[in-house]
């Protein structure tokens, strides 16, 4: 019986779909002796990994680690093909809107949030890029530094493991997430690179749009200049919703041409608009009041669920709170553009950073939503 799932496997690099006989397989013993190893008739039939036959090799006899995707070339973890769904968000957002922090804080949660579910990172690039990030953030309590802008991207492969379901086989979920620099996104034209960006953007299954509520000159005229200056992660003082509604209308255009979506049709693809540095708007008179849902804890992960009620909540209570800043243009270009919209609000951190960009405690706040509801509506967790 084939050892591979129902759900089709795809490459997180050129986002083709990946069978056993779209990858190639090599034996690796040492730096000096990498070799090819050929899938055998019994291989394909009962959909399994080869192993190395060569004689005198020290792997003879045992199972290949190692792979590429066929199309494109790019390695590729071989358990990749081994679950049971495939899900991938793209996280995008002008320089500065804290994505690479709030993805840091997002994977430190899914791991140790009580939830039954085991978290772990496919290949060695993904293994050491959050371990990086965790122990600048969580061990020496630094903010992260943005993203390179003009180096290709490399997605994070994660595999999601369901502790929950007792039995020989538990469910496995593919996570693949792009988290690309704001300056990349916020130009997205037909350079190398930015066709690389663009791929990602429109074969992801849910867009993550990052908005920084610090650009907003009404949010700032509100703040002191201390938070503004430690909370804000560029010097850049542009008016966020010029930009932002930009970069939507480019990623609605390219989405539109690469999948033959007519001008006037909405996309139907989930489109997560996260509010970050929540923590920092505290101290607006004309903020969030005290009692608003999107300052209390998150409901979800303790009911294993998705809560319908608070995420609506949450949603028109951002809604409202941008219309009464005068800032509608941003929401008005994701509606327009999007099908399936919703708003979040989080804090990476729980408080802004002090004068020299050093972290209190960590505290997320409601990091994991934008999460839940991805996996709500792939049905792999419910919705309450």
């Amino acid at each position: 019986m084939s050892m591979f799932s129902k759900s089709a496997a795809i490459c997180p690099h050129c986002l083709r779909e990946l069978k056993l006989s779209g990858m190639k397989f090599y034996c690796v013993p040492d730096e000096d002796n990498r070799h090819e190893v050929k899938l055998s008739f019994a291989d394909k039939f009962r959909g399994r990994l080869p192993v190395c036959k060569r004689k005198f090799c020290r792997n003879h006899g045992l199972t290949i680690r190692e792979a590429a995707c066929k199309h494109c070339g790019e390695p590729l973890p071989p358990q990749l093909l081994f679950h049971d769904k495939y899900l991938s968000f793209c996280a995008v957002g002008v320089s500065g809107a804290g994505k690479s922090s709030y993805m840091t804080t997002l994977l430190h949660e899914l791991k140790y949030s009580g939830l039954p579910w085991i978290l772990q990172a496919m290949d060695v690039d993904t293994t050491r890029r959050a371990q990086l990030n965790e122990q600048y953030v969580y061990e020496e309590r630094h903010c992260l530094r943005g993203t390179e802008a003009g180096v290709s991207p490399k997605p994070q492969l994660w595999t999601i493991m369901d502790n929950s379901v007792k039995g020989e086989k538990i469910p496995t979920y593919a996570l693949t997430i792009y988290d690309g620099a704001g300056e990349d996104c916020e130009r997205i034209d037909y350079t190398p690179l930015d066709a690389k960006i663009s791929r990602y953007l429109s074969g992801a299954r849910m867009l993550l749009i990052m908005f920084d509520p610090l650009l907003l000159s009404s949010v700032r005229v509100e703040l002191s200049r201390e938070t503004l200056n430690s909370s804000m992660a560029t010097e850049r003082q542009t008016s966020a919703p010029g930009n932002m509604v930009n970069m939507v209308n480019s990623l609605a255009n390219y989405i539109r041409r690469n999948c033959n979506i007519l001008p006037g049709k909405k996309i139907d693809r989930r489109a997560a608009v996260v509010l970050t540095k929540l923590d920092a708007l505290t101290e607006m008179l004309n903020g969030f009041s005290s009692g608003s849902t999107i300052l209390k804890e998150s409901p979800h992960v303790q009911n294993r669920g998705f809560v319908e009620s608070d995420s609506v909540m949450v949603d028109l209570e951002i809604r409202d709170w941008l219309t009464r800043q005068g800032e509608t243009a941003f929401l008005g270009a994701i509606d327009a553009n999007f099908k399936d919209v919703r708003v979040f609000g989080v804090s990476s951190f729980g408080r802004p950073p002090d004068s020299r960009k050093r972290l209190a405690k960590i505290r997320p706040h409601r990091v994991l939503d934008p999460l839940m509801w991805m996996l709500a509506s792939e049905g792999i967790i419910p919705t309450i």
